[in-house]
C-alpha cells in the first residue's frame, strides 16, 4: 500500500522520503527572466561575468540567489558597487534582469527578449 501512497498524493508536493521530483516533472515554460550582472564594454556590448567577479564564490548557485535577492531587496545599486570594485578601475558592472527563451539560450546563446537595468556603476 506504501507504494501507490505516492498517486494519492498532489504531484507537486515533494517530501521526505518520497519525492516526485516536481521541478522536473512539471512544465515550467520557456519564458523566463533571469537576473544577473554583466560588464558593459566601452562599445556598449556585455560581457557575462564569473561567479567568483559577481559574488566572490564560485558556486553558481549562491551567485544567484544573491543577486536575485539584491535585486528583490532593492539593494542592486550596492552589488552593482561591489561588482565594480572587483572588476577595477574604469570598468563598468550593470546589474540587470533579462528575460530568455530558455530553449534558445540554452541552444545557440541567444540573446535575452528583453532586459531591465536596475543599477549600472564604474568601478574605481
Amino acid at each position: 500500500m506504501i507504494v501507490l501512497s505516492p498517486l494519492a498524493r498532489d504531484p507537486k508536493s515533494d517530501t521526505y522520503p518520497l519525492s516526485t521530483y516536481p521541478m522536473f516533472a512539471s512544465n515550467r515554460g520557456e519564458l523566463h527572466r533571469i537576473p544577473t550582472v554583466v560588464e558593459v564594454r566601452v562599445d556598449g556590448t556585455t560581457a557575462r561575468l564569473s561567479p567568483e567577479l559577481i559574488a566572490g564564490t564560485d558556486e553558481l548557485v549562491l551567485t544567484a540567489v544573491t543577486v536575485t535577492h539584491a535585486v528583490n531587496a532593492g539593494e542592486a545599486e550596492a552589488l552593482c558597487a561591489e561588482v565594480a570594485e572587483r572588476l577595477g578601475e574604469g570598468r563598468v558592472a550593470r546589474v540587470q534582469t533579462e528575460q530568455h527563451n530558455v530553449i534558445g539560450l540554452i541552444a545557440d546563446d541567444a540573446p535575452p527578449l528583453a532586459i531591465d537595468v536596475h543599477a549600472e556603476c564604474t568601478g574605481d
